[in-house]
């Protein structure tokens, strides 16, 4: 959805019971709040009018939220992130943050990666934008960092993608319904035959 944030800032209200919670928005996109409709509207479905609506409602919502938080998100990086759910929660105290960067300091991903002969990753679709704050770009960044070379799996890959990184479109080798049907076994062949031709 883009509602930006305003469900969860209605479900959190009062805000003052937040009082002395660490709240934190786990961002994989810094898009700044407004802009959360023209950029995901299109990839969800949305007509370029209600595009424009959209960006109305978060227009008026940046100006809800700096009258009733003393917050302005408008310009707030990674607030439009999940239709501006990071933004509404910022309005109400969160510290907005990368995904990657919290989950990879959690999991000590530097050194698993370090130790491993190669990395597979991958998501369901596999553009550009996977690269800019993603899951997949920042393991990819991780593993150059060591010399490991990486493998991306994924659903689809988009033209241009595979010049960046060896990549494995599930689709495009097994079909859509395989691929579908029985992801797991398709993943462990296509990494098995990387491996053979490795």
């Amino acid at each position: 959805t883009t509602d930006g944030g305003l469900a969860a800032v209605q479900a959190l209200a009062p805000a003052a019971r937040l009082h002395g919670v660490e709240l934190v928005a786990a961002v994989d996109v810094w898009c700044p709040f407004v802009a959360a409709a023209e950029r995901f509207g299109p990839q969800k479905g949305a007509t370029a009018s209600q595009v424009a609506l959209l960006t109305r409602r978060l227009e008026r919502l940046v100006q809800v939220y700096r009258e009733d938080f003393g917050v302005d998100v408008s310009e707030l990086p990674g607030a439009g992130a999940a239709g501006g759910l990071a933004g509404g929660l910022a309005a109400v105290g969160a510290t907005i943050a990368s995904g990657f960067d919290l989950i990879a300091t959690e999991l000590d991903l530097d050194e698993r990666i370090e130790e491993a002969d190669l990395v597979v990753t991958g998501e369901g679709f596999v553009d550009e934008g996977s690269f800019d704050g993603k899951v997949v770009g920042g393991v990819v960044e991780l593993a150059a960092e060591f010399d490991v070379p990486v493998l991306v799996v994924a659903g689809e890959v988009f033209d241009g993608v595979d010049d960046r990184v060896a990549t494995v479109s599930l689709v495009e080798r097994f079909g859509r319904d395989r691929a579908l049907a029985d992801t797991t076994a398709c993943i462990a062949e296509a990494v098995a035959t990387h491996l053979a031709e490795a």
